[in-house]
């Protein structure tokens, strides 16, 4: 059924973006919970181009999400906890 419904939206290779999207839009992916994924996968990114500055990083993200420097902080060092392997019930 998901995989019919991407294929309809998206085409024959939707994107891992087109899927998260789609999963959240459908309610099975709280959207807060994906943009915490999201800027700690950037956060890792953005930190090796700012060759390790955390704090360029931090005002990077702040600007990008549109969120203060503090929060971005806060999801980076306390939700990451959340998405270690020991953390998810399904494998």
């Amino acid at each position: 059924m998901l995989s019919e419904n991407l294929f309809l939206k998206y085409g024959e290779k939707p994107t891992t973006i087109d899927i998260l999207t789609h999963l959240s839009t459908q309610g099975l992916i709280p959207p807060i919970r994906l943009r915490n994924y999201l800027i700690i996968c950037d956060f890792y990114t953005i930190l090796r181009k700012n060759e390790g500055h955390v704090t360029h990083t931090f005002m990077d993200l702040s600007i990008e999400y549109e969120l203060s420097e503090r929060q971005i902080q806060t999801i980076v060092y306390e939700y990451q906890k959340q998405f270690q392997k020991e953390n998810i019930l399904f494998r």
